[in-house]
C-alpha cells in the first residue's frame, strides 16, 4: 500500500516511504554513518557500517529492521 511504511505497514510520513519511527531510524543511521566513517578515515563502506551496527546489542529493533530492508533492496554500497 502506498500510504503505508515499507517495513512495518504503519501509516507513512508524507515525505518518506517509511513511518515516523523508521524515518527517524533512517536519519539517525545516516548521521551516525558520517561520524563512523570519519573514525575509519573515510574507509568504511555503508555495507560494512551496517554489518557492524546490526551486531551491536544496543542497536534498536527499528534500526535493525531498516538495515535488513535496505540490504534486501540492494540499496547499500
Amino acid at each position: 500500500m502506498p500510504d503505508r511504511c515499507s517495513i512495518c505497514e504503519r501509516p507513512r510520513d508524507r515525505s518518506s516511504e517509511f513511518c515516523s519511527v523508521h524515518d527517524a531510524a533512517l536519519r539517525n543511521l545516516e548521521s551516525a554513518y558520517l561520524a563512523w566513517s570519519k573514525g575509519y578515515d573515510g574507509k568504511l563502506s555503508k555495507d560494512e557500517y551496517f554489518a557492524k551496527v546490526a551486531t551491536l546489542p544496543e542497536t534498536g529493533r527499528s534500526v535493525k529492521d531498516l538495515i535488513r530492508h535496505t540490504r534486501a533492496k540492494g540499496a547499500v554500497s
